[in-house]
């Protein structure tokens, strides 16, 4: 693996990532957990958001069970872009109705 710390496994641009800014700044996270109490996450907390992005210490990542990072890492792939299989069921499930998970994607697909 190249460490990529920008671009996570599934493709998200880890500076354009909600989650990851709010790692880094403590005015984004209180911003970001608002939101998702007003979202309907009345537990939304500031000190949720520690993600550094998936090459980072794997303690420091949105999800520690990541199944798309899981599968790439055990084929030493930096992204998914580099999989014969992509895109596979498991990252099809994954875009869901979620256009950054599209954008993450189309990031890919280009890369391929």
């Amino acid at each position: 693996m190249s460490n990529a710390p920008t671009l996570a496994a599934c493709g998200i641009d880890c500076t354009a990532c909600d989650i990851y800014r709010a790692a880094q700044s403590l005015e984004a996270a209180e911003k970001l957990a608002a939101a998702w109490q007003a979202g309907g996450n009345p537990k939304a907390s500031a000190d949720w958001f520690k993600c550094k992005g998936c090459f980072s210490d794997r303690t420091d990542c949105w999800s520690d069970d990541c199944k798309i990072y899981a599968c790439s890492s055990s084929k030493s792939l930096d992204n998914c872009s580099q999989c014969a299989d992509f895109p596979c069921d498991t990252y099809q499930a994954w875009i869901g109705p979620y256009a950054h998970h599209r954008a993450a994607f189309e990031r890919l697909r280009a890369l391929k």
